[in-house]
This record gives structure tokens, C-alpha cells and sequence, in this order.
């Protein structure tokens, strides 16, 4: 087999020790830590990814104990923790006026229907500013309500690439 992805992959270490992930498909698990308790970091297994494979190609460690890893998972890259799988998106998408918005204020509101509590749910605050993180508000909210639960038949969030050829030649996925 192999004893971490530096090696199936021929790719360099980014430092810390290799933490196996719940399954090769887990988006949310880090593949490296380093340090004990307090101190320990997790490596973002998104951020590290190269700009192709839709990361940033940055080492981003951050603390598991206080939850900044879990934060920056669900709200920076939309990965519930619970699943290891991204949030599911709205079955729907509707534009509703605001009434009496004030000054810097939207007029109108983006909302997304939820397949789990199949409530219209607010997709955006009410200022008027660019945000930094669009589907912040809808993650907030699958984080919440979703936990486990999908939506049947909704399996196809991976990208069919050199990294998934090489799973499945292995008979990981």
C-alpha cells in the first residue's frame, strides 16, 4: 500500500505526521497534524490542494482543539464535519423584496429552499457590502439542519481526475 498521499501522489511533505482520513472520499478530515492537545494543528486538505485542483496551494494549520479547523471546514470550503461531504446546496432559489430596508440596506433577499427542513432560509445579510464567502449564510444554516441527512440519488461532488483515477485503481472508492 502506501503511508500517505506524499508518496501515491509524488508530492512533497508539508510537515506534521499523516492522519489516515475516515475514507479516501472524506473532504473534511486533516491528512497531517502536528502537536498535542492544546497545541494541535490540523492541515486544511482543501487549501493545500494546487490552484487546478480548485485550492490555493497554501499550508493553512489550524488549531483543533478550539475549532478553528471545524470552522474554517464548514464555513470557508462549505465541508460538513459530520460527512466529510460538502453541504448540500438549496433545491431551490427564490428573490424576495425586503420591506422598509434602510440606507445600506438590500432591497431584495436571496433565499434557498432547504431539502431537510424544507424551509425558505436567508442565503445573504442585509447589508449592502461584498462578502467574502457568498454561501456563508446557506452553510451557517446546513451545518445546523442538514447533519447527516442528503438528498437520494446526490452523489456526484468529486471531480473525475488524476487523484480519483489513482483511488480507484486502488480500489479505495
Amino acid at each position: 500500500m502506501f503511508s500517505s498521499p506524499c508518496s501515491l501522489f509524488n508530492v512533497s511533505h508539508p510537515g506534521g505526521v499523516y492522519n489516515t482520513p475516515r475514507s479516501a472520499l472524506d473532504l473534511y478530515t486533516p491528512r497531517f497534524v502536528r502537536g498535542k492537545g492544546v497545541d494541535k494543528l490540523g492541515l486544511c486538505p482543501i487549501c493545500i490542494e494546487p490552484l487546478h485542483r480548485g485550492g490555493d496551494n497554501k499550508r493553512v494549520w489550524l488549531a483543533m482543539k478550539f475549532s478553528a479547523y471545524n470552522y474554517h471546514m464548514q464555513y470557508a470550503h462549505g465541508v460538513s464535519s459530520s460527512t466529510g461531504r460538502p453541504f448540500f446546496p438549496p433545491l431551490s432559489v427564490r428573490v424576495v423584496d425586503r420591506s422598509s430596508p434602510k440606507k445600506n440596506e438590500k432591497k431584495t433577499m436571496q433565499e434557498g429552499k432547504c431539502h431537510q427542513c424544507r424551509k425558505w432560509v436567508s442565503m445573504q445579510g442585509v447589508k449592502d457590502v461584498d462578502v467574502k464567502v457568498k454561501e456563508l449564510f446557506w452553510w451557517k444554516h446546513a451545518a445546523a439542519c442538514h447533519r447527516d441527512a442528503g438528498i437520494v440519488g446526490e452523489q456526484d461532488f468529486y471531480e473525475i481526475d488524476h487523484v480519483w483515477k489513482q483511488l480507484k485503481k486502488l480500489k479505495v472508492v
